[in-house]
């Protein structure tokens, strides 16, 4: 049986739980219980969040009966099935489908056509985020893509992490350049000379991180967060390096 009938075989046939009154209690719906969409909806219920799972494999279901609030084996593709559920009172839905393509497309034009507020599709290929945007999906989500970006700015080893916040724009954390240290960063123009900011710093062996203003010193074994495009801030990064070239 290949994974389209799988995800089409019944229609809610597994339950723990009745979804009705989480639907209205700010529950998050999370379809599709693989790698990504399990990872995603323990996170969920682990910071107390009421989280209703729907997957294609009872097995699945069942290991997740005692983590979730709600669990079931379900056509998702069906929009009577979604309403049953109570899909269409969630106002938070993760579509987190792995590899069938048809299904991710037939699930996401049903949410949408329930009128759910904020949704969030998982994408395999650029392929299927193009027609995941097209339909109308505001939240389209690369894992692999998006981590290997990620990897590849943390592997030239001036970044020690490094968070996409949208295309052009990034959060990452380093180190100051020796030429921002030990003076005020009022007086380096870091917006001017290098279009990147300092948002907050943390002090060796300090255990929470300041905002940044302007009066603020760092110094050379602090840790910093720094906004800006990833060229800018992969430059600024690499401010020592380019001196000791």
């Amino acid at each position: 049986m290949n994974e389209k009938k799988n995800w089409m075989a019944r229609s809610a046939s597994f339950f723990t739980g009745d979804p009705s009154p989480l639907a209205k209690d700010g529950a998050v719906a999370v379809i599709g219980l693989g790698r990504f969409g399990g990872s995603l909806a323990r996170e969920l219920a682990e910071h107390g969040v009421e989280v209703i799972g729907v997957d294609r494999d009872e097995s699945v279901v069942a290991e997740f009966a005692d983590v979730l609030a709600h669990a079931s084996r379900a056509d998702a593709t069906d929009e009577v099935v979604l309403r049953q559920l109570g899909i269409d009172e969630v106002s938070r839905v993760v579509i987190a489908i792995g590899s069938d393509l048809e299904a991710s497309i037939l699930v996401a034009s049903r949410i949408l056509k329930l009128g759910n507020r904020h949704i969030w599709a998982k994408a395999i290929s650029e392929t299927h985020a193009e027609i995941l945007h097209q339909l109308g999906i505001g939240n389209v989500i690369s894992p692999e893509n998006d981590m290997g970006r990620r990897l590849a700015h943390l592997i030239r080893g001036h970044i020690s992490d490094f968070l996409p916040i949208d295309e052009d724009f990034v959060l990452a954390r380093t180190t100051p350049p020796v030429r921002t240290t030990d003076v005020p960063l009022a007086s380096l123009g870091l917006r001017t000379r290098y279009d990147v900011t300092i948002v907050a710093f943390k002090r060796r062996g300090g255990t929470h991180w300041d905002i940044a203003d302007r009066d603020v010193t760092l110094y050379a074994d602090d840790e910093i967060l720094v906004a800006g495009s990833p060229k800018k801030v992969e430059a600024f990064s690499e401010l020592d390096k380019d001196a000791d070239a």
